[in-house]
């Protein structure tokens, strides 16, 4: 007999959902500090305001505001997806950062 395993194996996410989600908070808690510590040094204030709108709000709002289980677990979801299209957006609009559009333009202090 002969049978293969592979794909009737149990993953980690399934034998230690609590390990895996400490680890997702884990490594947010490391990553958003320096995240926004990057966008402040690099004076992106836009996106640091949109960090606090889109991720932090919500996240502030469920934390204090909201006491039903399901609607705290729906905001969580909300938050999550927020931060989510937040990384991404802004992995994306990354490599236009380095070189202004219009360098050449008088009172421009690209070097």
């Amino acid at each position: 007999m002969s049978a293969e395993t592979s794909s009737k194996t149990p993953s980690v996410a399934y034998l230690n959902p609590d390990g895996v989600a400490r680890a997702w908070i884990f490594m947010a808690a490391i990553s958003t500090p320096y995240l926004l510590w990057l966008l402040f040094k690099l004076q992106k204030f836009g996106w640091v305001i949109s960090f606090l709108v889109l991720v932090l709000t919500p996240f502030l709002i469920n934390y204090f505001i909201i006491v039903d289980t399901n609607a705290s677990l729906l905001v969580w979801a909300i938050t999550l997806i927020d931060w989510a299209v937040f990384l991404f957006l802004l992995k994306n609009s990354y490599n236009t950062w380095r070189e202004p559009d219009f360098k050449n333009t008088p009172g421009s202090d690209y070097r």
